[in-house]
């Protein structure tokens, strides 16, 4: 037969199905005419198939970079107020959120180049070329979306789009002065150079041949894996969240290191959770009004001033988890905090103080910004919200005190670095600023190492100053740098024992502020951030959820004018900011959803939710109410159904300025 004949023969059914070649193997022919040993053409494929994946990673990483480029241009006129050192931070910082954008945006890519069975070229280009249609054109709407409504709400694009297109009318309305035709053309044109881009981009790496069989899909199915560290932004603890975006007081800069795709995927994600109108209604408007007004209404009793100055420096203490069944003062079990309990005989305690809700956000909100929490709602993860609030730094920065922030742990947990940032502290120090044999450990820095260099810093400081200092050694897993005081293994003692340590690194504080040129001028608070279920006083017997939530304050140092005096006031912590301003002669009427201490002739209350519903509590009695089994829970003192109304109506309206920010 010829060769021509030989060509045009058909391949028989069995050569079809050898089984060698049904799984990309060819063979080699020894001596004796049989198989010596299979050559896996799998090899290939395989790294055909990696470099396609990673070919995708970088074209998306590239490409939200050409988007960010866009929206400096586009907001030229703030774009040049940033120097270079600014742009570089925006590049840089905007890197990890691109890359955990790009990774996202890698997954179907990978799913599709993993698969077990033998992926047709043709197939394979078709699926590539409906995959990048669809999603150039999502991100591309999102980018151009994004930079008409940074000019009109001067934050980058969130879920708050979903509830303004709810109202379309008003949609319409709101937007009838964008440039429509400019910004159409620009998605077009956007669009258009993309989709060019995508194929001349990975034309010349799509496969003509087979991608060969499930041995082919092992080596890209592990690197896929690795994905989930640029999705979550790295190895360290927390997962990326907006606040690894803020890096400068320059909130323009910050906004410009987000990726708008990447943060609209995250806040939308968040923000399905969070209900658009308020399911806490249970009285009339008017009513709700009048019990609020009647219970935050600033009064004209005058009160004292506990400070012997006017302009003191202030450090507030954050205790992680300080609540008071620790402080033996307050009636809590005896020697875990001795040195606090010591130190109360000095200074002046507020023994009737509770939590505003049980996370260390929520604490930190309702401290610096008087802003109650919201059940279900973190307002560190809601960024218009964030923006809209009043901080005690920024009032304080503005009256001319120096402001700093200290944490030992990550600042980008639960987006505190955002919070500190808007908030305008003028030194914020993480983790970062630690070595990293004092980062030993689970969280960071520990107590005594963040307070002795805040200590050290506070030499230097312009006065007078504002120092905020969070602690975290007394968190899970209360792992602390000393031997334990009370011997055992359960949660309870571990929980003492880390409180017994931050008692001491606090201690040690004071003692080296005593020894400090700003110690006569200076005033320290030392407070929670929130209350703790630990120690649990009777595993049988349900706690009372008010003993959750007391938590002491005490204020001490040179300042004060009175010592070893107690305020028996009942208070939360939405109360501090008010009642320190109060005393300094500042303006407190941003802070509407907090009082003044110390100018209560009603003894005053505490509100706070959790869950689905708040307790309410003053000097007469309090009462637990469950929204969802509308019903009180819990109660106790003579306690009645004003009680219940007043927290209804607490609940109510400050859910409502939740949704109105």
């Amino acid at each position: 037969m010829t060769d021509a004949g030989m060509a045009a023969r058909p391949r028989s059914l069995e050569e079809d199905l050898r089984p060698e070649q049904a799984y990309g193997l060819d063979t080699v022919v020894g001596n004796g005419g049989g198989i010596v040993a299979p050559r896996a053409r799998s090899s290939e494929s395989s790294i055909m198939r990696v470099r396609l994946l990673l070919r995708v990673l970088v074209f998306w990483t590239g490409w939200f970079a050409v988007a960010r480029l866009l929206f400096l241009l586009y907001e030229w006129r703030l774009t040049r107020t940033l120097d270079l050192p600014l742009i570089a931070g925006v590049w840089g910082h905007g890197l990890r959120i691109d890359l955990s954008a790009a990774a996202y945006l890698t997954l179907i890519p990978w799913l599709v180049l993993i698969a077990p069975f033998d992926t047709g070229p043709k197939l394979l280009r078709r699926v590539f070329g409906v995959y990048f249609a669809l999603a150039l054109t999502i991100t591309s709407l999102i980018t151009v979306a994004d930079l008409q409504l940074f000019v009109e709400w001067r934050y980058r694009l969130d879920s708050t789009l979903i509830h303004f297109l709810r109202t379309p009318d008003e949609a319409l309305a709101s937007s009838a002065s964008a440039p429509w035709v400019v910004l159409g053309c620009l998605l077009v044109v956007l669009i258009a150079t993309s989709l060019v881009a995508a194929r001349r981009f990975f034309a010349p790496a799509l496969p003509t041949t087979s991608l060969g069989g499930p041995v082919a899909a092992m080596l890209p199915f592990a690197l896929g894996l690795t994905l989930i560290v640029p999705i979550r932004g790295g190895l360290q603890w927390t997962p990326l969240n907006p606040s690894f975006a803020y890096f400068s007081d320059n909130d323009f800069a910050n906004q410009s290191a987000l990726n708008a795709s990447w943060h609209f995927a995250h806040a939308t994600v968040n923000a399905a959770q969070e209900p658009s109108t308020n399911p806490y209604v249970t009285l009339p408007h008017a009513e709700a009004r009048a019990l609020v007004d009647s219970l935050l209404s600033p009064t004209v009793v005058p009160f004292r001033s506990l400070l012997r100055i006017q302009r003191p420096n202030i450090v507030l203490i954050v205790w992680e988890s300080l609540t008071a069944k620790v402080v033996a003062r307050l009636g809590g079990l005896p020697g875990v905090t001795p040195v606090f309990d010591s130190l109360t005989h000095d200074g002046i305690l507020f023994d009737s103080l509770f939590a505003s809700a049980g996370r260390t956000p929520q604490g930190l909100v309702a401290l610096l910004s008087a802003y109650p929490a919201q059940p279900h709602q973190q307002v560190l993860d809601t960024p218009h919200v964030l923006n809209s609030l009043p901080t005690l730094s920024k009032s304080l920065g503005s009256a001319g005190w120096h402001t700093s922030f200290y944490y030992g742990g990550e600042l980008e947990f639960a987006n505190i670095k955002a919070y500190t940032t808007l908030g305008r502290f003028g030194r914020i120090v993480g983790e970062d600023a630690f070595l990293a044999s004092q980062r030993n450990s689970k969280w960071g820095a520990h107590d005594h190492v963040v307070l002795a260099r805040a200590a050290h810093d506070l030499a230097n400081e312009p006065r007078p100053f504002f120092t905020t200092v969070l602690t975290l050694s007394s968190h899970e897993p209360f792992d602390v740098p000393e031997a334990p005081a009370f011997q055992g293994t359960t949660e309870d003692t571990l929980f003492m024992n880390a409180h017994h340590y931050t008692d001491r690194s606090v201690g040690a504080f004071i003692a080296m502020a005593r020894k400090q040129s700003w110690w006569d001028s200076t005033l320290i608070i030392v407070i929670a951030d929130h209350g703790s279920p630990r120690p649990v006083p009777d595993p049988i017997v349900d706690e009372p959820v008010p003993d959750r939530y007391h938590i002491p304050m005490l204020w001490l140092g040179g300042a004060i004018a009175v010592r070893d005096t107690v305020i028996h006031t009942v208070g939360s912590q939405v109360d501090v900011t008010p009642t320190l301003l109060g005393q300094l002669g500042r303006p407190v009427h941003e802070y509407r959803w907090g009082k003044n201490l110390l100018e209560r002739p009603d003894a005053g209350f505490a509100y706070f939710a959790y869950h689905d519903g708040f307790t309410y509590l003053d000097s007469r009695g309090w009462v637990v109410y469950d929204e969802l089994a509308r019903k009180t829970v819990q109660s106790g003192g003579r306690a009645d159904p004003s009680h219940q109304r007043r927290g209804a109506a607490m609940l109510q309206l400050s859910f409502d300025d939740f949704l109105a920010r």
